[in-house]
């Protein structure tokens, strides 16, 4: 209830305050389980993820945001897991592929950090390493905007224009995690020169 309540209000805000736009919309599949990697600028991009499909997903987040008692109970309430960036997050990694079993959708931020300019990083292995383990597909996605609408130190929204560009799936097929990950930023890559 807490999901749904939470979905339609940044729904109705997202699409008041940013002319949110999600294009590509019918290339996600309509079951899970399966990956969806987004490159990463704002905090604002989980809100965006979550606004693709109104099932409950499951976002893997940096340790560091569930100190707060507060809002680290709101996040786990929106289906984030934490996961400790610093090292290979043997517990996390177990907790993503246990959503994967339950036939669920995953989130994952490959670049591990917002970009600081906008471009994209080089993604971490953690997204091919899930996909190849539980043999899923994933969906790249690419987002245009937030980073301006909610730039890294800022304490204010700004009225900007936030797209989302899904893109086609990666098969996991009997590709290896690497290549897995390579497929998957290519295509987001792909995304950003098209539509950045």
């Amino acid at each position: 209830m807490f999901y749904q309540v939470a979905w339609w209000v940044c729904f109705f805000l997202f699409k008041i305050l940013f002319r949110y736009k999600i294009y590509g919309k019918s290339k996600l599949p309509k079951e899970g389980p399966y990956i969806i990697a987004s490159n990463h600028l704002s905090y604002l991009d989980p809100i965006c993820i979550g606004l693709l499909i109104r099932k409950r997903l499951n976002f893997l987040a940096r340790e560091d945001l569930f100190r707060n008692k507060i809002f680290a109970w709101l996040i786990k309430n929106l289906g984030a897991i934490p996961l400790d960036r610093e090292k290979q997050d043997i517990r996390a990694l177990k907790e993503g592929l246990r959503v994967l079993k339950k036939k669920k959708i995953l989130v994952i931020f490959p670049e591990g950090r917002r970009s600081l300019d906008g471009e994209l990083g080089k993604p971490l292995e953690g997204v091919g390493f899930l996909a190849h383990l539980a043999k899923v597909k994933v969906v790249p996605i690419y987002l245009e905007g937030t980073n301006l609408a909610l730039p890294i130190n800022a304490y204010f929204i700004r009225l900007k224009k936030i797209s989302c560009f899904v893109g086609n799936p990666v098969e996991p097929d009997d590709y290896s995690a690497e290549k897995i990950t390579e497929l998957t930023w290519e295509e987001i890559s792909r995304l950003k020169r098209e539509f950045g």
